[in-house]
């Protein structure tokens, strides 16, 4: 407020520095309320503010008049159109209204009243531009912060996207693992199972194989045991029947020869003079030097060693090879159908396989051939080479 002012008897009291304390708050709480209601309802137009002041004094002064409110001019009347025939006629030119009378001066008090209006418009005016800018700026910072947070969750989110997508691969991994773990023991348990069971099989295998083998190479040797006891006993049953025979026809032989001797003493006893003896003949006959004998009995022919050779040779068995060209000579007793009853070894060719070859032949044979005569020689020695 200028001095002249001031100094003014008639200007009102100095207000308190309370009351203009209390005045700025109703102002400032006032403030977003007007601006929230002109935001919503703002005004057609703008009308010209009316300032009202409050003049105090000591003394009872007279107020002022209020001023006149100042009346706009009517608006002209609308032209009227004109009609088509006739040609209207020339309007006359309006008078131009009477200019509107002019408003009476303000007093010193009002003008005051208004340079104090205008001041705490401009300030409320500043103070909601602060206001203004002041929320902005929180809603900036909160719009800043909300951004800030929802990237720092975004980028959280994420991490722990990635952390969980790393984890899980890693789960899967060591799943993989375990599986392949699981599925190598399993397998290996498998071809284990697999291998004792084949290996259990091939033991039962070979010990059915071995009890079988064992069972019939027992009984193998039973067999062969019991063909060689059956066997030995026939050898055993057909040696004695030959010995018996041997010796029946040994002792017939005998009992005939000594007849013989017998009738051959008397015949010489009754010859006169004469002189004999007993009669005795020995030949070779056959590729082997078989030697015949008879106590006064007729020899065997020229050709008789031979066949008994060719009987007697077929049976003759003796894989091995034979040095040189060794003689076995045997002696052979058989009776008058030539069943042969005995047969002794009297000159061994060196060679004991090729002797004892020769004797098996013999009981093989059983039987000699007769001679050309139909007789069978009663004792008679063969011969037997192997290259014969």
């Amino acid at each position: 407020m200028s001095p002249r002012l001031a100094q003014d008897p008639f200007a009102p009291p100095r207000p308190s520095k309370r009351l203009r304390s209390w005045v700025l708050a109703l102002l400032a709480h006032a403030t977003p309320l007007v601006a929230l209601v002109w935001n919503i309802t703002p005004p057609v137009a703008v009308e010209q503010a009316a300032v009202e002041a409050e003049l105090w004094s000591d003394t009872f002064v007279q107020a002022a008049p209020r001023a006149a409110a100042v009346v706009p001019p009517p608006a002209p009347a609308p032209t009227p159109a004109p009609a088509p025939e006739p040609e209207p006629e020339p309007e006359p030119v309006p008078l131009p209204p009477p200019p509107p009378p002019a408003p009476p001066k303000p007093t010193q008090q009002e003008l005051q009243s208004q340079r104090d209006a205008e001041i705490a418009l401009q300030e409320r005016k500043k103070q909601e531009a602060e206001l203004k800018k002041q929320r902005e700026l929180e809603a900036q910072k909160a719009k800043d912060k909300a951004e800030r947070e929802k990237a720092e969750k975004a980028k959280r989110d994420k991490e722990k996207a990635e952390e969980a997508r790393k984890e899980k691969l890693e789960q899967e991994k060591r799943d993989k693992l375990e599986q392949q773990k699981r599925d190598k023991a399993e397998q290996e348990k498998k071809e284990r199972l697999e291998k004792e069971k084949r290996e259990k099989a091939e033991k039962e295998k070979a010990a059915k194989d071995k009890a079988a083998k064992d069972k019939a190479a027992k009984e193998k040797a039973e067999k062969e045991k019991a063909e060689k006891a059956k066997a030995d006993a026939e050898k055993k049953a057909a040696d004695d029947k030959r010995r018996k025979e041997q010796a029946a026809q040994e002792a017939k032989a005998a009992k005939e020869l000594e007849r013989m001797r017998q009738e051959n003493l008397k015949a010489m006893a009754g010859l006169a003079g004469g002189s004999g003896g007993t009669g005795s003949a020995e030949k070779s006959s056959g590729p082997n030097g078989g030697k015949g004998t008879g106590g006064g009995t007729a020899g065997h022919s020229a050709g008789y060693g031979a066949r008994v050779a060719a009987k007697v040779k077929p049976n003759i068995v003796y894989p091995d090879v034979v040095s040189g060209n060794p003689r076995a000579e045997v002696r052979v007793r058989a009776a008058p159908d030539g069943t042969i009853t005995s047969v002794q070894l009297v000159k061994s060719s060196g060679n004991k396989a090729w002797d004892d070859a020769v004797v098996r032949a013999l009981h093989k044979t059983e039987t000699l051939p007769k001679d050309t005569n139909g007789t069978v020689p009663s004792e008679f020695n063969f011969g037997f080479r192997p290259q014969d």
